[in-house]
């Protein structure tokens, strides 16, 4: 009978010592879902619509960004898997940990770049939407919204560069426009002189 009472109060020991040093239990990643309300929208008919350098950046040229948010509490993102429906099918992508040029997550927010769809004169030929979306999280459960949409731009591509001679290109527009104008006054009054 000593035994097994010195046995008992050994594991209650060895129990108490793990937790102690941090053994204990850790909380499991979880698997979560998609707002439902945030389905079955383009990134053009999505309400909110904001462009972060942060967050992908934007707006593109034929390119729409996606940004999701895990719900609070619950930590971080581990993986995001969505399901988008176009023309041509469903479509799955999925972001991970390991950032890459079109997706990353950062911390609990995931963002991923797609096709928006539009041809050159800005036609919307493909729309993706999405159908669903799953996510694991570190901590507690619940689901994550679709955060905001930086929709893509149609037709031509931005301009984009340095600036020319210190000049941004509204200033060179105005510079430009001014120095039309300058020349035209300068045509008309040697109009008048000749005439």
């Amino acid at each position: 009978m000593k035994i097994s009472v010195l046995a008992r109060f050994a594991g209650a020991a060895v129990a108490a010592a793990m937790i102690g040093l941090g053994a204990a239990p850790a909380w499991a990643d979880t698997t979560i879902h998609i707002d439902p309300a945030d389905t079955g929208k383009t990134a053009a008919a999505f309400p909110v619509h904001r462009c972060d350098p942060n967050l992908g950046g934007g707006p593109f040229a034929g390119e729409d960004v996606w940004v999701f948010a895990a719900p609070r509490g619950a930590g971080e993102f581990l993986t995001l898997t969505i399901e988008f429906a176009t023309e041509g099918g469903p479509q799955t992508e999925t972001i991970t940990a390991e950032p890459a040029r079109d997706r990353a997550i950062v911390g609990d927010r995931a963002w991923i770049r797609t096709s928006a769809g539009l041809n050159s004169s800005g036609e919307l030929v493909n729309p993706f939407s999405i159908v669903s979306a799953t996510a694991v999280v570190t901590g507690a459960d619940g689901t994550f919204d679709l955060a905001q949409t930086c929709p893509a731009t149609g037709g031509m591509l931005p301009v984009t560069g340095p600036a020319v001679g210190g000049l941004s290109l509204p200033q060179l527009a105005g510079v430009g426009g001014a120095l039309t104008m300058a020349g035209l006054a300068l045509v008309a009054l040697r109009r008048r002189r000749v005439a």
